[in-house]
This record gives C-alpha cells, structure tokens and sequence, in this order.
C-alpha cells in the first residue's frame, strides 16, 4: 500500500488470499485509491461521490453486484482508517 500512497505511514497488512467473491471489490478498491478526502489530520474517508464515478466508468456492475462491491470498497475503507489511526496512536507513543 505505502508504494501506491507514497507515504511511509500507510496501513501495512500481511499477504493474505480473497475469496473469489471479493475479488472484484478488491479490483474496485484498488482502482478508487485516488479518491481519499484528505483533511489536516490526514486521510478522513473516500469521496464516495468519486467511488460512484468510477464504479459508473470503470465497471459494468449494478444491483445487487454493486452494492455488494460498494459493501466492500467501505469494509476496506474503514479497515485502513482503523491501520492508520493505530499507526499515528503508535507513532505519538513513540515521540513522547
């Protein structure tokens, strides 16, 4: 992840396998991660107004599909919000 956000900080997770039915959540995941809403503090949340761009350009999904992709874009979203938030927590320890 840190090579995709040029930044040391970002969530470092362990290789792991997707099941096959979230692949494609996967693939839209990676395909959104110009889409971070950036604050003073940092990264606050996807645009989701650009994660519905994209899945509009970028994908044929829709129904239940895409709301199950769009399910897993902000499972991903919240699990790297929770990595990062744990890692600047750490890294304030640390400068103390």
């Amino acid at each position: 992840m840190a090579a995709l956000f040029g930044d040391a900080a970002a969530p470092q997770f362990e290789t792991g396998w997707l099941w096959p039915c979230n692949v494609q959540a996967w693939q839209c995941w990676i395909g959104v991660q110009t889409q971070w809403r950036v604050g003073m503090g940092g990264r606050e949340g996807l645009d989701y107004s650009g994660v519905r761009v994209y899945l509009d350009e970028c994908t044929s999904l829709c129904g239940d599909e895409r709301r199950e992709v769009f399910k897993g874009i902000c499972a991903a979203e919240v699990a790297s919000l929770e990595v990062w938030a744990q890692q600047a927590k750490e890294r304030a320890n640390n400068n103390q």
